[in-house]
């Protein structure tokens, strides 16, 4: 179990290397790389469960090609933006196992804090708001990299969920 969790770190240090200028400056790489080093335990889906994360809302894809995964959240939700402790990790999961594919940071909506023109932040990117689940979000696929950007919600790199038969 070590080795996988050094092996991991050390691929997803390399992803990092790798990621496009566009996609994130030389500090956020480096808050990045922390938030994976933060992270890195989390591979071993009990440890999310002994840490107190719980699967929450179903598998989410976007229907046609890409994933986004399965929901482990830290709750209840705060509105404290720590990059260390993520409120939430996401799972690929396939044949009855999950892999931790990316992390995703919640806040509640709260207007008197953040509002469409004055979002939170973090990465120097924007949340986005999901009026559905009443929260800002910002996905950071930093366990497996994502053609369409750091910060997307859906990565054609995370399988489709598992359809139940």
């Amino acid at each position: 179990m070590k080795a996988r969790m050094v092996a991991a770190t050390l691929g997803a240090a390399l992803a990092l290397a790798v990621l496009p200028a566009a996609s994130a400056g030389a500090t956020d790489r480096a808050l990045l790389a922390q938030a994976r080093q933060a992270t890195v335990q989390f591979h071993d889906l009990q440890a999310a469960l002994d840490a107190g994360y719980v699967q929450f809302l179903p598998c989410f894809d976007d229907g046609v090609a890409a994933g986004m995964g399965q929901h482990f959240a830290m709750l209840p939700l705060d509105d404290a933006i720590d990059p260390l402790h993520p409120e939430v990790l996401v799972y690929e999961p396939h044949n009855g196992r999950y892999q931790l594919v990316a992390l995703e940071y919640v806040v509640p909506q709260d207007e008197q804090k953040w509002t469409d023109e004055n979002p939170p932040m973090l990465f120097d990117e924007h949340f986005h708001r999901n009026n559905d689940l009443g929260i800002w979000a910002l996905h950071a696929w930093i366990w497996r990299g994502n053609p369409g950007g750091v910060h997307d919600d859906f990565s054609p790199n995370v399988r489709m969920c598992p359809t139940a038969s």
